[in-house]
């Protein structure tokens, strides 16, 4: 057996969460949502230093308890809107972005240093769409607002320029040293006439490019956002103010898009008109760009919070209280996300206590630990279930080094541990079938050296476990056939695929014919040559054989009657014997494949084509009549048989075909039909003749019956009563009656016969049952007759009624009339169903029938029974209404127990 194929261990790398967390640039904190504490979880590295904190003063307690309110600022709105703004969150599940407010911060000394920021708040949303945690982001913003105050204050006194009558060059030199960008634009053009050299940066321009011309011959990439806003104040005399202004200039050649906060102020004359107006501005292009990305980082840090494939936890303090744990923790804890704040053992009090030693280790040394393939168990759902993980619990520290917490992060390998167990199950399976399997399976290095080789395939060549590794299998090859033998192997060692068949000569001297799939190993030492091979000696005996018996078969089909020829399995017709050639006047080279459709009348071939195609698809023995064109031109017909050949496994190897003349068999049926068709003519007049007899009998019948009633009545009145002419009145008024009786039997034949095809309806049995049990209802009663039915099986049935009537009265008056004097009679009457019958069944404990009697059942004018009257017409003309519609009857009868019958209706 080769080697095993080795596997290549893919390890999950563990991130160091937390380190990703304080590294990332911005003000962070993450919150949790307990109203009203909103305990910090987490605070990134340039918050604490913004805010000069420390990270073991900050997490674990609640943001307004690090940040209070400070006393001394009482217009101060920063604390009661971030409050208000966090309940909101909580409230909608919604980002909300806070306008810039005033929120002091205590410096290291404890006195309070005015602040101004500007802040969002975004809900981490879990699975059950409840708010986990909050993601406040904030930004430092003083320094501007310090500088739009001073602006503001700076507008205020422009304002009072022209009241207080200063000069010129005061004003000019005021705003050329104001702390922030002004400009004043006046007319209609919006001409500059000051700006100072803050303003000339911010659009890129000099003194000479920008004073004293129009701003939007200046600045034309501006005009359509700005020149509409320009005209509103001067228009509507109303300031216009913006924060994070987007404005696209052109700088140094190339355009830009920059942000800026603005003021512009209408300008004011003596009189009170507007003639322009000031702008003050401030560009945060950066202070914009930099928020970008660190919303862009925001969005990654709730990626690795939310989506990491792996657990991740952080744990503070000695206590080992859980500060955070993402979803995919969640799913390892078997918990909710209610666990944040809770205590590690007060969470997972089933986990082995050597975890919580681990835990304690790394807090207390510093020293990382890191385990692999650790079986755990862990309560979910209520039930224990173990887990296998490779997991690592890293020391937290602040910024004076101290050791705070311990972050955790692991990756479930259980799925990994267990297919690697799987694997060695099935490569031991492998080795089983390998070992078993009845060909010979083998492995050959390119110089031709057995490395490896089955059981069976030892047995084959005579060898044993001693050659694998030490022989050469080149020696066992048939002297005739080893040079390509040697030829093929080279292939295959260069990347071919191969099979072919070959002798061999084993150790013990014997010759074996071999079948063998070759394809290439790959392997560190090259490519080797892996081959299953099959004994087939005794399978090319067997086709030597049947050569034989072919080349035997064609001298036998070359010498009968009959057309004959083979074809592929899909039906290419490539031999013909001689007679077929003689017939058609053909030869081989026209015949070949399809070639026979030449042959065929125009009428039939296409029939013939699309039969013969889903012949061949269905791999069955068929047979077919159709006519072919012999050498004179003339067409007989043939009856054509074609016989699948087929392998051991059931697959067609081949078809053999006969083609019979049966042209005088097609004509004596000709003949016969048309036989067949004079019977119908003359059966057909005999029904006429009997309706006609029957019509024309009826008549002096009448006359003898009204005769004999005369002559009755005459008697009556003289002296012959209870003479022997009395008794003879009567024996002929009986003859009379039955008479009529068989005059009206011949009636009925006659219309059942040309009513061969009645409307069919969806009958009732169990109601037409119980009408002629009503009909029937003074016989039974007479006899004492028990009638028991069971229809639930069959409720209604595909026939028609006046003759499903007539069956059921027929069978249930016969059952009646010739009941047994011996016993109580019985009816049973039931019906069961079929795929393609229901099958009514009528059963009676009367007299019954002699064996042999049931074939004369059904005749006409047949009776069995002498002692009550009829006419034997009933029986012939209930199996005449079931079987003009496809169904049939049965009879069973024993003399002296009963008579059973099964009326099979088509469904």
């Amino acid at each position: 057996m080769p080697n095993k194929l080795p596997f290549t261990k893919h390890e999950e790398p563990i991130l160091d969460f937390q380190e990703i967390f304080n590294e990332m640039p911005g003000n962070f904190l993450v919150l949790k949502p307990n109203i009203p504490y909103f305990t910090i979880l987490a605070v990134s590295d340039d918050l604490l230093q913004i805010t000069a904190q420390e990270r073991s003063n900050v997490v674990g307690k609640g943001v307004f308890e690090v940040y209070p309110v400070n006393p001394d600022a009482l217009t101060a709105t920063g604390p009661s809107s971030l409050k208000r703004s966090l309940e909101e969150v909580i409230r909608t599940k919604k980002s909300i972005v806070l306008p810039v407010v005033r929120y002091d911060v205590p410096d290291e000394t404890g006195s309070f240093e005015e602040r101004h920021w500007w802040a969002s708040n975004k809900p981490v949303i879990d699975k059950d769409n409840t708010v986990s945690y909050i993601i406040h982001t904030s930004f430092d913003v003083t320094d501007k607002v310090k500088a739009e105050n001073k602006a503001s204050q700076l507008l205020e006194e422009l304002s009072l320029r022209k009241t207080k009558e200063d000069s010129n060059a005061r004003f000019r030199n005021l705003v050329e040293q104001a702390p922030v960008a002004i400009a004043v634009f006046r007319g209609d053009n919006f001409v500059a006439e000051v700006a100072n050299r803050s303003f000339l940066p911010l659009v890129g321009k000099t003194w000479e490019e920008f004073v004293g011309k129009p701003l939007f011959d200046s600045l034309p990439e501006t005009r359509q956002k700005l020149e509409p806003i320009a005209r509103e104040v001067v228009r509507s005399g109303k300031p216009f103010h913006a924060n994070e202004l987007e404005v696209e200039l052109i700088r140094n050649g190339k355009a830009r898009t920059c942000y800026f906060d603005c003021v512009w102020e209408p300008f004011h004359e003596n009189d009170g008109s507007i003639s322009g107006f000031v702008a003050v501005a401030s560009e945060v292009t950066e202070q914009v760009l930099y928020r970008k990305k660190i919303e862009e980082s925001e969005q990654q840090l709730r990626s690795f919070v939310e989506s990491a494939p792996f657990p991740i936890g952080v744990y503070i303090g000695r206590e080992m209280r859980i500060q955070f744990a993402n979803k995919a923790m969640l799913r390892a804890y078997g918990k909710g996300s209610n666990v944040i704040g809770k205590l590690y053992t007060e969470v997972l009090s089933e986990i082995d206590p050597k975890i919580y030693a681990q835990l304690e280790k790394v807090i207390t040394t510093g020293q990382p630990y890191h385990v692999k393939d650790e079986q755990i168990e862990v309560v979910m759902d209520g039930k224990p279930q173990t887990f296998i993980y490779d997991y690592s619990f890293l020391p937290l520290y602040d910024a004076r080094g101290e050791i705070y917490g311990v972050i955790n992060t692991a990756v479930d390998v259980t799925d990994l541990r267990l297919a690697y167990q799987r694997l060695a199950l099935s490569e031991a399976q492998l080795q089983a079938v390998i070992d078993a399997t009845p060909e010979c399976i083998k492995i050959i290095d390119p110089d031709g050296t057995l490395q490896y080789m089955n059981p069976s395939g030892l047995e084959i060549i005579g060898g044993g476990a001693g050659m694998l590794g030490n022989s050469c299998v080149f020696d066992v090859i048939a002297p005739e056939h080893r040079d390509k033998w040697i030829k093929n192997h080279e292939r295959i060692c260069k990347g071919e695929s191969l099979s072919w068949d070959f002798e061999i000569v084993t150790l013990t001297g014997k010759r074996r014919s071999m079948e063998t799939h070759a394809v290439p190993l790959p392997g560190a030492k090259g490519t080797r040559h892996l081959a299953v091979t099959r004994d087939i000696t005794e399978r090319k005996k067997s086709e030597l054989a049947l050569q034989e018996s072919e080349e035997s078969f064609r001298m036998f089909a070359n010498n009968i009657q009959n057309l004959a020829w083979m074809a592929e399995p899909d039906g290419w017709i490539f031999w013909y014997n001689q007679r077929w050639f003689e017939y058609t006047g053909t030869t081989l080279e026209e015949m070949l494949g399809w070639g026979w459709e030449k042959v065929h009348h125009p009428d039939y071939i296409d029939h013939v084509l699309a039969f013969v195609k889903e012949a061949w698809a269905k791999g069955e023995t068929w047979e077919m009549t159709f006519p072919l064109r012999g050498h004179d031109g003339k067409y007989h017909w043939f009856l054509t048989r074609a016989y699948a050949v087929k392998d051991e496994n059931g697959k067609v190897v081949r078809w053999i075909g006969t083609n019979t003349n049966v042209d005088s068999q097609k004509q004596a049926e000709a003949e016969l039909e048309e036989k067949n068709k004079e019977l119908t003519l003359i059966n057909n007049d005999l029904d006429n003749f009997i309706y006609a007899a029957s019509h024309d009998l009826k008549s002096p019948i009448s006359n003898i019956e009204g005769l004999l009633l005369f002559l009755t009545e005459e008697l009556k009145s003289g002296e012959g009563q209870g003479s022997e002419a009395a008794h003879i009145m009567h024996l002929m008024k009986g003859s009379v009656e039955r008479f009529k009786k068989t005059i009206e039997s011949l009636t009925d034949v006659v219309k059942l016969q040309q009513e061969s095809s009645a409307t069919k309806v969806m009958v009732s049995l169990p109601e037409v049952v119980r009408d002629v049990t009503l009909d029937l209802d003074s016989l039974i009663k007479e006899h004492g007759v028990q009638v028991h039915v069971d229809l639930d099986d069959c409720l209604l049935i595909h026939f028609s009624e006046k003759n499903l009537r007539s069956v059921v009265y027929n069978l249930m008056s016969n059952a009646i009339k010739y009941h047994s004097p011996t016993r109580v009679p019985e009816i049973f009457i039931t019906c069961k169903s079929t795929d393609e019958h229901h099958i009514l069944v009528v059963k009676d404990n009367g007299l019954g029938m002699k064996v042999g009697q049931e074939k004369q059942l059904f005749s006409m004018f047949k009776r069995f029974h002498d002692h009550v009257e009829g006419t034997g017409i009933g029986l012939y003309m209930v199996k005449k209404m079931v079987e003009n519609v496809g169904g049939y009857i049965e009879v069973k009868s024993k003399l002296g127990e009963g008579t059973t019958f099964n009326v099979y209706f088509k469904q």
